[in-house]
């Protein structure tokens, strides 16, 4: 088994090359042995559309009850439903078959314990691993069962119990990039009569039609094709599984989540009062402003779904946001979902009677460069000689290298799954951040980094 595809969050690779039939096995075996399980004997199990999905559930379904665990299976899914799949079920834990956005060559595992609480590198991760290639599968008893279970009107009818069923004015574009999202979103927006204009909703692990990435900004380009010719409309673009929604404006504009952060922040904060909200690091410093005159206890977190997670319940926090369109709420688990995200921004956008870049226009205070990427192999002397150069500021180290100075700060930290350093820098005019860009790209091009 190749010990790369072991990440920092779930595990994930290429298929057949990385992750195949023998592999999917061996992590049920894993999964089942790593005494992570312990509070039942059901295991919830769902998976995107990819080609290799279904026959990967099989093999980890066999892995699972060959070691006495019951497997119940919800189909395709979105990663949403699997955690609230797991909590309604009151189940041991789960597992999501998905690579999320990545290409099409791509599958993997996301695997959490009971309530939904992640499992990643520091909570488990590698004693499952660690059972996975420690040879043949240890029977526990008798071997357990797979049974099916629809769970599809539940979770409807959850938004429907959280969102009134009102008339939306706004026009919406959704695009679902062929991924597991259409079948869901659909029944949610009609059981809340919400008229929509659909892109690529039938599930297709091919993603004929551009990858279900809504980071990259090439895979929005048909997304604002539509919005142009329907003047006024809001765009909405999920991933393949359905844990992260791109919101793009009325003008095509993509509007960065930790901008729609600070919106959704604000007005849960009026709805629901005083309470903490978190935001992650790369954000901009608009965000704990506008959270802290709404209210709210704003806490900066590291970049990560495990990581933000485990501070949410800590804080028992009402809302987090992430700069890569993930989005959690207390009141779905403490887990991220894209179309809580999508009915939440659809509410205050009717009860603000405002464009969506008009609410957006006053965030944009500072001049904020988005995330770089820069492919460097040897990433520690990088950082090490950034850090040097900027030792004048306020240095943390919460996730990678944080530095902060009256006028400017940057955020550089390495990729948990690729070679890459990842650059965030905002200023309070765009020069200054344009020249703080352009001096770090200089360092970090000694060590042979490049944007990809």
């Amino acid at each position: 088994m190749d010990s790369g595809i072991f990440k920092a969050y779930d595990i994930r690779g290429i298929v057949p090359d990385q992750i195949d039939a023998e592999v999917a096995f061996r992590i049920g075996t894993g999964f089942a042995q790593s005494e992570i399980l312990r509070t039942g004997a059901n295991v919830v199990v769902g998976h995107d559309p990819r080609l290799s999905s279904e026959e990967l559930f099989g093999a980890l379904a066999d892995g699972l009850t060959a070691c006495g665990m019951n497997v119940v299976d919800v189909g395709l899914c979105t990663t949403p439903m699997l955690y609230f799949a797991v909590n309604i079920l009151d189940a041991a834990g789960g597992v999501m078959i998905t690579a999320s956005h990545n290409p099409k060559e791509y599958n993997g595992f996301k695997l959490v314990r009971e309530k939904a609480i992640p499992i990643g590198s520091d909570s488990g991760l590698r004693s499952i691993q660690q059972e996975a290639t420690s040879g043949s599968p240890k029977k526990h008893g008798p071997c357990g069962r797979t049974s099916a279970v629809d769970i599809r009107e539940r979770y409807v009818d959850f938004f429907a119990q959280r969102f009134p069923r009102e008339r939306v004015s706004t026009r919406l574009v959704c695009d679902t990039g062929n991924g597991a999202v259409g079948p869901i979103l659909a029944a949610v927006l009609a059981d809340r009569a919400i008229a929509y204009t659909p892109l690529f909703f039938e599930p297709d692990g091919r993603f004929p039609n551009h990858a279900a990435n809504p980071l990259e900004d090439r895979n929005l380009e048909a997304l604002r094709k539509e919005i142009r010719t329907r003047p006024g409309a809001v765009g909405a673009a999920f991933d393949g599984d359905g844990d992260r929604v791109c919101f793009v404006d009325e003008n095509g504009s993509v509007v960065r989540g930790d901008l729609v952060t600070a919106l959704l922040g604000a007005r849960m904060l009026a709805l629901h009062g005083p309470s903490r909200v978190l935001y992650d690091l790369r954000s901009s410093r608009i965000v704990p402003e506008v959270l802290a005159a709404s209210g709210g206890q704003p806490i900066k977190t590291r970049v990560g779904h495990a990581f933000v997670k485990a501070l949410l319940r800590q804080h028992q926090a009402l809302f987090a946001g992430e700069l890569s369109y993930h989005f959690y709420f207390r009141d779905f688990f403490y887990c991220e979902s894209g179309i809580y995200a999508l009915l939440e921004m659809l509410s205050l956008l009717e009860e603000s009677e405002a464009s969506l870049a008009e609410l957006v226009a006053p965030l944009l205070r500072y001049a904020h460069s988005g995330e770089i990427n820069f492919r460097i192999e040897d990433k520690e002397p990088a950082m090490e000689e950034t850090e040097k150069r900027y030792s004048a500021g306020t240095v943390s180290q919460l996730d990678g290298l944080s530095v902060d100075f009256p006028e400017w700060w940057f955020n550089l930290r390495p990729s948990n799954t690729e070679p890459f350093l990842r650059l965030n820098v905002e200023a309070n005019s765009n020069p200054v951040m344009e020249e703080k860009v352009a001096e770090i790209s200089g360092i970090l091009s000694r060590y042979g980094g490049r944007c990809p």
